[in-house]
């Protein structure tokens, strides 16, 4: 048989051999996802995007009546979906112990916990107040140091434990667009570090250390399908979008488990 004849054949038993689908869409059933700062803005989007995705939430807002708005209304969206709340402030570690053992109650094991919450602080370093300087470092970094840890007992009795945190590109080093305030940086970068020295800690344990680094971003509704998948235009470019953001975050953690996506940092493309 000549060479073209052996392609021709080859060809063929390719064609008729079973070649594996790939998965459209990345679902969370059944997992147990906990998730901070669950607040009627970014907090909430990510828990109506995780409850669609058959998600189990725990959800936690500095007020129970914050927390119970987003879970109401993820029921509404997403009849049947399981969310319990919890009146936290991260910056409260007596809040974070009885936030743990509250789910620990519910469920034996936590499959993903997503560290969101965060004091946004904006400003000139000398036209804030040392309180709010303070509540900013407490909420961003202690806060996310404190929920990792008194979370992980019940993060490493499952098979796929993730921890997210969606941090910032305030926290990077010459970073010309940050509007924050300085001390804001500072709690990042320290949430980030937090994260890469419990990563080298804990490797080979399965748990997967993952953080997002988003610069300023809106957050349309994801139920408003114009708003979320809308063309941005103008000085709508400013901005990335919360879709930007957890699709980003979707795709670390839909990873083969073998494969850790430890750092994503997100830019604008249209900023000079």
């Amino acid at each position: 048989m000549t060479s073209v004849g052996k392609l021709a054949c080859y060809e063929v038993v390719i064609a008729a051999a079973d070649i594996p689908t790939v998965e459209r869409e990345m679902t969370f059933e059944n997992k147990k996802v906990v998730i901070t700062g669950a607040s009627p803005d970014f907090g909430q989007t990510l828990s109506l995007l995780f409850a669609q995705l058959g998600a189990e939430l725990f959800i936690s807002a500095r007020t129970l009546q914050k927390a119970n708005t987003t879970a109401d209304l993820v029921r509404e969206v997403i009849p049947g979906a399981k969310v319990s709340t919890f009146q936290v402030d991260v910056s409260n570690p007596a809040d974070i112990v009885k936030f743990a053992q509250g789910v620990e109650k519910e469920t034996g094991e936590i499959d993903i916990l997503i560290n969101n919450a965060s004091l946004w602080l904006e400003g000139d370093i000398l036209e804030v107040s040392d309180e709010d300087i303070v509540q900013a470092i407490n909420s961003t970094a202690t806060g996310s140091i404190l929920m990792t840890k008194h979370f992980l007992p019940m993060l490493k009795k499952s098979t796929s434990a993730d921890i997210v945190f969606i941090n910032s590109t305030a926290s990077l080093e010459n970073n010309t667009h940050a509007t924050c305030n300085e001390a804001f940086s500072a709690a990042k970068a320290a949430q980030s570090t937090f994260a890469d020295r419990l990563r080298q800690r804990l490797k080979g344990s399965g748990v997967r250390f993952i953080c997002i680094y988003p610069p300023d971003f809106t957050n349309p509704s994801p139920l408003n399908a114009l708003q979320w998948n809308g063309h941005k235009e103008g000085a709508e470019l400013k901005c990335l979008s919360a879709k930007n953001v957890f699709e980003c975050l979707k795709f670390a953690l839909s990873q083969d488990r073998i494969c850790s996506i430890d750092k994503i940092v997100l830019s604008n493309n249209y900023l000079i």
